[in-house]
C-alpha cells in the first residue's frame, strides 16, 4: 500500500515537473495578447509576421510602439478582424495563415471547400482580372496582401455583393460577368487614390530620415516617391519637382499630393491627402511618418496647393 502511494506521488510529481518546463507548442502561446507597451521574443514573432507579410516596416525590436499597433490595425483591417490594435488568438492566428484569401476563400477551378487557400497562381488569376477591371493597381505577384484585398472589397462594394474582402462563390461569378465599362472613370480614380492611401498608412511611424525613399526612413519626397512607385507611378524625386507633376486640383481628395512651403521658398514639402480633410506624410518636427489636420495652424498657413497624380 505504501509502495504504491509512493509510485502515486512520483507520478503526480512528474506530470507537474513536465508541466512548467514543456512550452506551450506553436508560434504563441495560448493566452497570449500582444499590445502597445508589451515587448519581449512574442513581439519580435509579431513584427516578423507583419513584415513578412508587407504591413510592417520598422525595426524588429520587440517593442511593440506606435508602428507596431499601425501595422496590426492595417492587417486586422483587411483581414476582416475587429480593428482594435491588439494582437490575440484571432489576430494571431490569422497572421499563422498568410495565404489564405480572408481564409475563407473557394476555388471554383478545383472544387476546393470553404476555408481551402487559394494558391499563388489562382492569386495571380484574381489579381489579373481585378487589374483588367480597373480595381487593382499593385504589381502581379500572387501574394493575397493588401492590395488584393483592397481591390476585392471595392469590386465588391461597386457591385452589390458583401464587402467582406472574402472570394467565395459570388464573387468569382461577378469577376467573370463584370466588364471594364462598368467602372467609370470617376470611381476608377477614386479606387487608385484609396489604394495609395491604403498603402501609405501601412508606414505610419516609420522615421524621418534626411534624403531617405525606404521603409528605412523616409523624408518627405522620398515617402511619397516610394509609396507611388509601389502603384507603377514614377514621381521625381524632390517635393518642388512634384509639385509640377499632375494636375492641379483645388480641392483635394484621397490619394492627391498636398504642397506646402517650409523651410524654403516654393514646395519645399510634400505629403499625401487621405480625405477628411486630413494628409499623411514623413516629418521633420514629428521624427515619423504621422498624419496631420490640412486645418492644422502650421500648414495651413503655407499650403500650396494639391496636384493629381492618377488620370
Amino acid at each position: 500500500m505504501l509502495k504504491n502511494s509512493k509510485s502515486i506521488l512520483f507520478t503526480l510529481v512528474l506530470t507537474l515537473m513536465l508541466a512548467i518546463i514543456i512550452p506551450a507548442t506553436g508560434a504563441y502561446a495560448e493566452q497570449t495578447m500582444l499590445q502597445q507597451g508589451a515587448i519581449g521574443n512574442e513581439v519580435v514573432q509579431l513584427q516578423g509576421q507583419l513584415q513578412k507579410l508587407g504591413y510592417y516596416s520598422g525595426p524588429i525590436d520587440g517593442d511593440f510602439g506606435p508602428a507596431t499597433h499601425s501595422a496590426v490595425l492595417s492587417f486586422q483591417k483587411d483581414r476582416g478582424l475587429v480593428c482594435d490594435g491588439i494582437a490575440g488568438q484571432a489576430t494571431l492566428q490569422a497572421l499563422q495563415k498568410p495565404n489564405m484569401a480572408n481564409s475563407t476563400a473557394i476555388n471554383k477551378t478545383t472544387g476546393a471547400q470553404a476555408g481551402s487557400p487559394m494558391s499563388a497562381n489562382e492569386v495571380l488569376q484574381l489579381q489579373t482580372r481585378l487589374k483588367a477591371l480597373g480595381y487593382y493597381q499593385g504589381s502581379l505577384d500572387g501574394d493575397f496582401g493588401p492590395l488584393t484585398s483592397r481591390a476585392v472589397v471595392d469590386f465588391q462594394s461597386n457591385n452589390g455583393l458583401v464587402a467582406d474582402g472574402v472570394v467565395g462563390p459570388a464573387t468569382l461569378g461577378a469577376l467573370q460577368g463584370a466588364a471594364p465599362a462598368t467602372v467609370s472613370r470617376g470611381s476608377s480614380l477614386n479606387r487608385k487614390g484609396e489604394t495609395a492611401v491604403s498603402l501609405a498608412r501601412k508606414y505610419l511611424g516609420t522615421r524621418y530620415v534626411w534624403s531617405g525613399s525606404s521603409p528605412g526612413g523616409f523624408d518627405c519626397s522620398g515617402f511619397t516617391t516610394y509609396v507611388y512607385k509601389q502603384l507603377g507611378v514614377s514621381l521625381p524625386r524632390t517635393a518642388s519637382e512634384q509639385f509640377n507633376t499632375g494636375v492641379r486640383v483645388k480641392k483635394p481628395a484621397a490619394g492627391d499630393l498636398v504642397f506646402f512651403t517650409t523651410y524654403q521658398r516654393g514646395a519645399s514639402h510634400v505629403g499625401i491627402c487621405i480625405g477628411n480633410n486630413q494628409f499623411i506624410h514623413a516629418s521633420s518636427g514629428a521624427g515619423k511618418v504621422v498624419i496631420t489636420s490640412l486645418s492644422d495652424g502650421y500648414y495651413s498657413s503655407r499650403y500650396l496647393g494639391a496636384r493629381r497624380i492618377f488620370n
